[in-house]
């Protein structure tokens, strides 16, 4: 996840290298490294009509223990996770003798590209997401599938039943007597989840805990929002 700042226009590199499946390639597997359930639910939607698996985890060591009993035909890294920065999985992954078809790194923070990129990610992908079409555009190289397959109109929703497990997650990281690097991470991942539902207060709320170090009024907003979501 991510730390808030005002969302900016930042171009979208297309995969550097080329790659065409074999003959008779008919689906493949990616691997999903997220730890919201907000932003995976969006693109397990996206995904929809790849002929392929998506496969999720939500941390560094998840991907690495699911690496180690597959290979994945696209690898999609979000570049803040709780336990490390997803730069030094694509690092890993983007060794000569162990190079993916396509790695892409997605972070809510455009500025990272630059790190992505030259930690050889084929490409970078900002959130929130635009459309589903710029999604399946670099998807299309590794799931040629999603080429010929029409993206629904519009741009994607920006709510899913994922939301109220990410707003729990907040709530249990801020209340809960962790570590001070543990905080951080909570102070990260709320202002990502700002920011993806673009949700001035919250954004707000989250700039005042950081400056302040008093996390009250923005467990307090994290509960406001708790309430107005369906339960089903």
């Amino acid at each position: 996840m991510t730390t808030t700042h005002a969302r900016t226009s930042a171009p979208t590199r297309l995969p550097r290298q080329s790659f065409s499946p074999p003959p008779g390639h008919r689906g493949g597997t990616l691997l999903l490294v997220e730890d919201s359930r907000q932003t995976s639910d969006s693109i397990r939607l996206m995904f929809q009509g790849a002929i392929g698996r998506l496969r999720r985890t939500d941390s560094l060591q998840g991907a690495r223990r699911h690496l180690s009993l597959y290979t994945p035909d696209a690898v999609l890294v979000d570049l803040g996770l709780p336990d490390g920065n997803g730069l030094d999985l694509i690092a890993d992954l983007t060794m000569d003798n162990t190079r993916l078809p396509l790695i892409i790194a997605m972070s809510g923070q455009p500025e990272l590209e630059t790190a992505a990129l030259a930690a050889r990610a084929d490409a970078f992908l900002a959130k929130p997401f635009e459309s589903v079409a710029q999604f399946r555009r670099l998807l299309a190289p590794a799931f040629f599938a999603l080429r010929a397959t029409p993206a629904p109109p519009g741009a994607l929703p920006q709510r899913t039943l994922g939301l109220r497990d990410d707003l729990f997650l907040a709530l249990e990281l801020l209340c809960g007597r962790a570590q001070e690097d543990r905080r951080g991470y909570a102070l990260q991942f709320t202002a990502a989840l700002a920011r993806a539902l673009e949700d001035t207060a919250l954004a707000e709320a989250v700039h005042d805990a950081r400056r302040s170090g008093d996390a009250v009024p923005l467990i307090a907003c994290l509960r406001r929002r708790l309430a107005d979501q369906p339960l089903i």
